[in-house]
């Protein structure tokens, strides 16, 4: 196991953390989490107000997540969830991947042809994204990845109703030089005469081209260059630790991409979410988790200083939770008070 006492604080996001976010997202440079400076605020402010319960309309609410190094006090990871992600305003657009068969008596030929159907959903699911941890950290032995995208699970099982019925996850595709997409390059620019950078930034905001400009026909891959078929639905190798994280969770492909670089939609429902179903709520006890019985929990505390969690180990005897007093200090919590819990999961 990682040492006994734990180097990062799990926290919500506040106005305060603008400078060290924003420079995390810039390192990513993803549409994910805002890289502009206003925006990032904008996004913040709402953060603030949604963790709080102010925000009455779930496709206004945003939650996002950071994960800060103890000693440091330094911002090394952060993690998101859109509360929800596609209405009549603003649509869930996304290629159906499907297929259909096709047999000729006389040749005795049998072909199975894949396709795509653009597809959309004005009453969208949850939405996981803004995944990002600093280069420097990568690797890290307490695998902050994995905590700051595990963080997000408890925080739903809690809150259950500010959320969605399914949840998904689109994962990165590789990435070209540029900001270029080879998907995009060979469909959606020829019909939108948009760049791949252009078309993803106007979509934050306006996604009517997508409705007016993308034909309703569908697309045979095999009419695709044979490096833009195998492309299709495949994960970029800085997503892959990302996406095992989610698998182990129990999200699965959707059969569906991004229409824009193609990259695979991930979900389930989310009482299907393993980590909600594993989720318990405890009474705070101290003292050193025995080693036959101890296993690492994500440990997360919730009062009128907001959201907090932290990976530490710790034994269950029902309804307590003994873990150590650096867990307790760190969580700024006290012997008796509620903790919520979710086993972490093995592996890196």
């Amino acid at each position: 196991m990682p040492s006994e006492t734990p180097s990062f604080l799990l926290r919500q996001a506040g106005p305060r953390d603008h400078r060290q976010i924003l420079r995390l997202a810039r390192e990513l440079d993803s549409t994910s989490l805002p890289t502009d400076s206003a925006e990032l605020t904008d996004a913040l402010q709402r953060s603030a107000k949604s963790f709080k319960g102010k925000v009455r309309e779930r496709a206004n609410a945003v939650y996002i997540f950071c994960a800060e190094e103890i000693d440091r006090r330094r911002i090394v990871a952060a993690s998101m969830i859109i509360a929800k992600h596609g209405t009549p305003r603003s649509p869930h657009y996304y290629f159906e991947v499907n297929a259909d068969e096709r047999y000729s008596h006389t040749l005795r030929r049998m072909f199975r042809h894949t396709f795509l159907r653009l597809r959309h959903s004005m009453n969208g699911p949850s939405e996981l994204g803004g995944l990002i941890v600093s280069a420097a950290m990568r690797g890290h032995s307490e695998r902050i990845g994995t905590q700051i995208s595990w963080v997000r699970f408890p925080y739903i099982a809690r809150h259950r109703t500010r959320f969605e019925r399914l949840i998904l996850a689109e994962m990165l595709p590789p990435t070209q030089p540029g900001h270029a997409n080879r998907f995009w390059d060979h469909y959606g620019r020829l019909v939108t005469g948009l760049s791949y950078r252009e078309a993803d930034r106007l979509s934050i905001r306006d996604k009517e081209f997508i409705r007016t400009l993308f034909p309703d026909a569908p697309i045979y891959t095999l009419m695709l260059p044979e490096e833009i078929r195998s492309s299709i639905g495949e994960v970029g190798e800085n997503a892959r630790g990302a996406l095992r994280i989610l698998e182990q969770a129990g999200m699965r492909f959707l059969d569906q991409i991004d229409p824009f670089d193609g990259g695979p939609y991930y979900g389930c429902a989310i009482e299907d979410l393993l980590p909600v179903k594993s989720y318990a709520a405890f009474r705070a006890a101290e003292g050193e988790p025995s080693e036959a019985e101890a296993r690492r929990y994500l440990i997360a505390r919730e009062d009128a200083k907001g959201y907090r969690a932290v990976a530490a180990k710790a034994e269950v005897m029902s309804p307590r939770i003994i873990v150590s007093s650096e867990t307790l200090e760190i969580l700024e919590a006290k012997r008796g008070d509620r903790v919520d819990a979710v086993p972490m999961p093995s592996g890196r």
